[in-house]
């Protein structure tokens, strides 16, 4: 998973200043991914994804601004009952959220590059 996540970074490195992995663990068709990308403007995404036997994948995306303040966080959590469910976005705080189509890094990285170009 490792080496996708820098193919996809590096799609994107008109506004992906750097990245670091902060842990990668693989064990068979399970892995975990947490990493963190500093991008052009200043905010920061925070990565996680988690495969499950190479079935069930949850990830968060987590965007924040230079005051680290949330912008707007992506996840699979199934904890909200909305029409995209379990996908997700809280815009601007925790308790506002909205249906998601940003599903994987790439999509999330395509919107935020949209907002920050």
């Amino acid at each position: 998973m490792s080496l996708e996540l820098l193919k996809i970074v590096e799609r994107f490195s008109d506004i992906v200043v750097s990245i670091s992995i902060v842990r990668f663990e693989q064990a068979g068709s399970s892995s975990r991914l947490r990493a963190r990308a500093e991008l052009s403007d200043g905010s920061r995404l925070f990565i996680r994804e988690t495969i499950i036997g190479g079935m069930s994948r949850k990830y968060s995306y987590h965007w924040q601004n230079q005051s680290n303040e949330m912008i707007m966080r992506w996840d699979n959590a199934p904890d909200w009952d909305i029409i995209t469910f379990p996908h997700h976005k809280h815009v601007g705080m925790e308790k506002n959220v909205d249906a998601s189509y940003e599903r994987t890094l790439e999509q999330v990285l395509k919107f935020i590059s949209q907002k920050i170009r």
